[in-house]
């Protein structure tokens, strides 16, 4: 029979490679959590590629009009660039403000839900 006692670290580390092997169901907070990510994620990637793409056009036209004194075509190309880029933010406005519409009625259930026994918790105290 083995002496070691464990320290600290060594218990947690036991700690988190047990519960990866302990069956995990979810709780409300998780479920809201999901919901809330599933909102705002798709607006944020298609937002983003929109507003890196349109300031690497702008960022190109700029460039023709310093480097290059090419002020026609950098400002034909720093234009567009300008309005991809502002088009981003108004595509995530949408995109998010349509999937708030969507999931509105379960993310207030989840999260009334999880007020309450917040509540329920402090008043039982």
């Amino acid at each position: 029979m083995s002496n070691y006692q464990a320290n600290k670290r060594d218990q947690r580390k036991a700690e988190n490679i047990r519960r990866q092997y302990v069956s995990h169901e979810e709780n409300k907070m998780e479920q809201l959590q999901k919901l809330d990510s599933k909102v705002k994620l798709p607006g944020k990637i298609i937002g983003s590629i929109l507003g890196v793409l349109g300031a690497l056009v702008m960022g190109a036209g700029m460039s023709l009009v310093m480097v290059w004194d090419n002020m026609t075509m950098g400002l034909a190309l720093s234009i567009p660039g300008l309005a991809v880029l502002l088009l981003g933010f108004l595509v995530y406005y949408l995109i998010t403000s349509s999937r708030k519409k969507k999931y509105a009625d379960e993310i207030m259930r989840l999260s009334d839900d999880v007020v309450r026994k917040k509540e329920e918790a402090q008043n039982g105290q």
